[in-house]
């Protein structure tokens, strides 16, 4: 359904969606030394890299941005969004992503087909590079059952590079014994930080260009070092907080958003500014909010026609 503020404010899309969205990616110093780390990991032909964070610090739309920067003629890639899975299912799935039919089959035939995959590719000159998003979910089962897909090889390298998007639950068991073997394989490692207050503001600003606006709305400089603090730099709640702002503009027929703007929406979410918010709470009330306004316009929009057909 069409956002409402979006045709008010003129815009050609929502700014401050919660769908990662590689159009509206916003580079700060933190993704860069993550994509710097990944490229060593490929320049030294390493196996395993982990790449971890909080919940809301861009994980799946950093994942998707080093995907896409890969050249295809020297990279085959895989995208595992949901590693929900047994180890038959993620080889099939794996083997979906590069293209390969992965019907039926022994896991034994599937493990042969993957390798061959690898062997062929390699022979060609091409490296074949597996990201794994939210890995925290994955079992012990599978994690040892990765670890052991990592050991194809030829006589002098590795031939899979296998990327672990993360919260930072999986490192800490990464630290349990018998994940010992896997931790060690574990070449590159790197933390995702939050914005500093600088990057939120440019970040706000960002974003609302990328959808089109020529100048307005536009958030003051205490507007968003409010929400930098509200939001402790997640990009996460920094959308859901700016899109908050946006319908209250909206709903005042007004296009600069203050710091006491900012304020009242804290208050109504009753938002701490001291405790670091992960954001799960905030974004069942977003949808509520969001569903609520669903709501009152389809009422309007019954009223109306009612109306007109009494007219009639």
């Amino acid at each position: 359904m069409e956002i409402p503020y979006v045709k008010f404010f003129e815009l050609s899309e929502r700014p401050f969606g919660l769908t990662p969205d590689p159009h509206f990616y916003f580079e700060t110093e933190t993704q860069r030394e993550a994509l710097s780390h990944l490229a060593f990991l490929l320049g030294q032909k390493e196996g395993f890299a982990l790449i971890y964070g909080d919940v809301g610090l861009g994980k799946t739309t950093l994942s998707r941005i080093f995907l896409s920067s890969l050249d295809g003629n020297v990279y085959n890639t895989a995208l595992i969004l949901n590693p929900l899975m047994d180890e038959d299912e993620f080889l099939r799935a794996v083997l979906k992503e590069l293209g390969l039919k992965a019907d039926g089959g022994t896991r034994k035939e599937l493990y042969d087909e993957f390798e061959n995959f690898l062997l062929d590719g390699h022979r060609k000159g091409k490296e074949t590079v597996v990201v794994i998003d939210e890995a925290q979910l994955l079992s012990n089962e599978l994690l040892e059952f990765i670890r052991v897909l990592s050991n194809m090889e030829t006589e002098k390298e590795k031939i899979l590079r296998i990327i672990l998007f993360a919260q930072p639950e999986l490192l800490e068991r990464l630290k349990e014994p018998s994940m010992r073997h896997l931790a060690q394989r574990i070449t590159v490692t790197y933390k995702l930080k939050p914005f500093t207050e600088r990057d939120v503001r440019h970040y706000i600003a960002y974003r609302l260009i990328k959808a089109g606006s020529k100048g307005f709305p536009n958030f003051k400089i205490g507007a968003a070092r409010l929400i930098f603090e509200a939001s402790h730099g997640y990009p996460r709640l920094i959308n859901i907080l700016s899109d908050r702002c946006m319908l209250s503009l909206y709903s005042k027929s007004q296009n600069v958003v203050n710091k006491q703007i900012v304020a009242d929406i804290l208050k109504e979410e009753n938002i701490s500014l001291t405790s670091v918010n992960t954001g799960h709470s905030l974004v069942q009330r977003y949808r509520v909010v969001m569903l609520s306004l669903v709501g009152i316009i389809l009422i309007l929009l019954a009223l109306y026609v009612v109306r007109v057909l009494g007219l009639r």
